[in-house]
């Protein structure tokens, strides 16, 4: 497996598709994302079979000013793990998370900041998590 190194890579490829329907209003948008993702497994530490992930994205987006919108998203996604790996039933257990953020646009720029919150089975993913990003988009430009 080339590449494999452990704590960064497994050294297999994963391979995912995904569909999302869009409703955008004035001021507002909703979105459905469906995907599947083909997870190869993993020789490391845990060791885990291949198999295939489904996961389902619910979406809210809010127009505050021209350059600044708000986001709330809701995820649904099965484990990685099977009773093979694992009889923890927190590590079996399907993840649900809420995430809320904003993004800016600054000229070209784009400032984004979220907070992701573990909602059930705390065991299964961090409790809390943040993401800041800034990303250059030049076809913004203003």
């Amino acid at each position: 497996m080339s590449g494999r190194r452990d704590l960064l890579s497994t050294g297999r490829t994963d391979y995912g598709l995904q569909m999302t329907l869009q409703n955008f209003g004035d001021n507002h948008a909703w979105y459905l994302a469906g995907s599947a993702v083909y997870y190869a497994g993993s020789p490391n530490f845990a060791p885990n079979d291949s198999k295939v992930i489904p996961t389902i994205l619910v979406g809210y987006e809010r127009r505050l000013t021209d350059n600044t919108h708000v986001i709330l998203q809701g995820y649904a996604s099965p484990s990685v793990y099977s009773h093979r790996d694992t009889d923890l039933d927190e590590l079996l257990a399907t993840k649900y998370q809420a995430s809320l953020g904003f993004y800016h646009r600054i000229g070209a720029g784009l400032i984004s900041f979220a907070v992701t919150e573990n909602l059930q089975n705390l065991n299964n993913t961090p409790d809390i998590g943040f993401q800041l990003g800034f990303a250059l988009t030049p076809a913004l430009r203003e």
